[in-house]
């Protein structure tokens, strides 16, 4: 019995039995589906939270501190320990795999610090970075990074601190940045010509030694000429840029060395250790690498990816709950498949037995039950993906639906909690994987039947109905 003969015979039998096989396949269709489904939910999930994150974030970005002896999570494999982040340690984190960047990020303090240009002026905070690292970890919306020269202070500036200019003895009016940012609108910017105008960088300070007639310390300044170099755009989510002037740390450096005693007299650090570090991964894929290499060397590390990696463990929770019933679904399927398979075998036993006596070898039997039973698999494996790639494209379109999935899944900020994500992702490998495992599962369900068929009598079936 050829391999052709025996695919046109399985086709036939299931045919001859419409209904029955019908409802059968109706089980493999359901159980496939629910599987490929839920799966597709946390791939949704996990995909939306990466945005998210990627929105708020660069991923590739790492903060690094010194080892704290109160934090033993921090220990490195090697017991090495770095207490102090020297300009030595930096130049070391520079020789680490994988590491694109590497800065501080200090936030200069001790002082009231003035910009002002014109009729415009603004307190800010001053963010030192040294230059080339900050230029590979933060776009500019316009202008250029700093030069290399220290001669004049240069600084670059987020247009959410730009709007903190205002006129001399007037107050910055409120804008709301949200709603502009939201519907996007341009933010309304004093009109001053930013790149080209020239700063006036005023730092004050109260002298208690002399006082007014009123006995309040006397104000001292102190001006330094200043030129804005480039603008960063404003972003909800950063909180690192938005409300400082970021400068150069070789400036800031030179900066403290010519005025170190009133300096040390307001409390100012003195820019030669650093509370933390900013690297940059040359990839996202790299970072736990890193990571491992710089918390080996005996520094603390903290990415946004431990967050992606807790999330994802959430998901797989939720996701082994609704697979589960997945499971349940397709495991009622396999004994439809089955029970199925044996009423066939009752009803043909007469049809076995004439197989048998005509010659018909018993390995052809079996494969043409387990035939009869794979067939139901790829069908009804075919249909359940097309009812999965239907009920996904609901779920990312449909908003009740949508919702009704966030509540399942416990937290709203889970799905749709990112404009444009979508709630259910099914990629190729998810469907052709779950397709064959229900092509496997029906040929399984049909081994028992298949072997019953195999042992009948050939006598007894023909004179059986």
């Amino acid at each position: 019995m050829r391999w052709i003969d025996i695919l046109s015979a399985a086709m036939n039998n299931l045919r001859r039995r419409k209904l029955r096989s019908a409802l059968t396949m109706l089980g493999v269709v359901i159980g496939t589906a629910a599987i490929v489904v839920t799966i597709s939910l946390g791939y949704g999930a996990e995909a939306a939270q990466m945005q998210q994150l990627e929105a708020a974030t660069n991923l590739r970005l790492v903060q690094v501190y010194p080892f704290y002896s109160y934090t033993g999570s921090a220990t490195s494999a090697t017991g090495a320990r770095i207490t102090r982040i020297t300009d030595s340690v930096v130049n070391r984190i520079r020789g680490v795999s994988h590491v694109a960047a590497v800065t501080p990020q200090i936030a200069v303090y001790g002082m009231e610090f003035i910009l002002a240009t014109g009729k415009y002026e603004c307190s800010t905070g001053l963010l030192a970075v040294y230059p080339e690292d900050f230029a590979k970890i933060q776009g500019l919306k316009s202008g250029k990074y700093f030069t290399r020269s220290t001669s004049k202070m240069e600084f670059i500036m987020s247009e959410m601190q730009m709007l903190e200019f205002h006129k001399e003895k007037e107050e910055a009016e409120w804008v709301d940045v949200w709603t502009l940012l939201e519907e996007g609108e341009e933010l309304p910017l004093p009109k001053i010509d930013w790149l080209d105008a020239n700063f006036t960088f005023r730092m004050q300070w109260e002298d208690p030694e002399n006082t007014d007639s009123e006995g309040n310390p006397e104000l001292l300044t102190k001006e330094i000429p200043a030129k804005m170099r480039g603008i960063i755009a404003a972003d909800l989510n950063d909180y690192t840029y938005s409300y400082n002037a970021v400068v150069n740390l070789n400036w800031m450096k030179k900066l403290y060395r010519e005025n170190k005693q009133l300096f040390k007299e307001q409390g100012m650090p003195d820019f030669t250790t650093y509370d933390n570090l900013v690297v940059l991964a040359d990839k996202v894929d790299n970072v736990s690498d890193m990571v491992k290499e710089l918390t080996d060397m005996g520094l603390q590390c903290y990415s946004e990816l431990t967050i992606v990696e807790q999330f994802r463990e959430q998901i797989r929770t939720v996701q082994a709950f609704l697979g589960f019933i997945g499971a349940i679904s397709m495991l009622v399927a396999a004994l439809s498949i089955a029970n199925t398979m044996m009423m066939s075998i009752y009803e043909r036993t007469r049809e076995i037995g004439v197989m048998k006596v005509l010659g018909c070898r018993l390995s052809n039997i079996r494969a043409l039950f387990l035939t009869e039973a794979a067939y139901i698999g790829v069908f009804g494996g075919a249909l359940g993906l097309v009812v999965s790639y239907t009920l996904s494209y609901l779920l990312n379109n449909v908003e009740w639906m949508q919702q009704l999935v966030s509540s399942i899944m416990a937290s709203a900020s889970y799905l749709g909690g990112t404009e444009g994500a979508n709630t259910s992702i099914i990629p190729p490998q998810l469907a052709l994987t779950t397709w064959g495992f229900v092509i496997l599962i029906s040929i399984a369900s049909g081994i028992q039947p298949a072997r019953r068929a195999m042992k009948l009598s050939s006598l007894e079936a023909i004179r059986g109905e």
